[in-house]
């Protein structure tokens, strides 16, 4: 057995290719290439300083998703599944969940996790004041203030998201959401 047996070659020249054409024509800068692994359907999931990338297709004629950081409101690994997943801000515009499962993880669940905390600026629990617990939750919202990794230049995005177990029909966080991004982006962002 020699020196360097069972390493890894690196991703496709060709799939490589292929991912930086479609995140470049989508408008994102991805940056670098920081992890891949092949999916249980023998897609791709790549993961770069600035995009989480996923492809479907045949090899030689891939489609790429690509998902910005900033816009997944969480998500992780799931040991028992071999699924990484992850839920999206919801925006109105489509899905907001998603996953691959994977053949190998390697080193991505890790990865997944730096990324999308290396794209909060900001984050702040604020309580609902005078509110009971609700499913063993805490009354308020979480406000975010995400930046687009694969975007340089790209302003701050504000969000508000809720703690598991609470819905926006309790009367006064969708209030709250609203002056909380007003006052955290008054203070983190104030020429926004």
């Amino acid at each position: 057995m020699g020196l360097f047996a069972g390493l890894r070659r690196g991703l496709d020249r060709s799939v490589r290719a292929a991912w930086l054409a479609s995140a470049k024509a989508a408008g994102h800068t991805p940056g670098t290439l920081l992890g891949w692994e092949r999916t249980t359907d023998d897609d791709y999931c790549v993961i770069s300083a600035g995009l989480l990338s996923t492809s479907a297709g045949a090899p030689d004629a891939l489609t790429w998703q690509h998902i910005g950081w900033h816009q997944i409101e969480r998500g992780g690994y799931d040991r028992d599944t071999a699924t990484l997943h992850w839920q999206l801000y919801d925006d109105g515009t489509g899905e907001v969940s998603g996953g691959v499962r994977l053949k190998d993880p390697g080193r991505l669940p890790e990865i997944f996790r730096d990324r999308v905390a290396a794209s909060i600026a900001v984050e702040q629990f604020i309580e609902l004041v005078g509110a009971r617990r609700i499913k063993g939750a805490e009354p308020g919202v979480i406000v975010s203030g995400r930046r687009d990794l694969s975007r340089p230049d790209a302003a701050i995005q504000w969000r508000a998201s809720l703690p598991r177990g609470l819905d926006w029909d309790l009367p006064g966080l969708r209030e709250l959401a609203e002056t909380g991004i007003i006052r955290l982006k008054s203070e983190y962002d104030p020429n926004q």
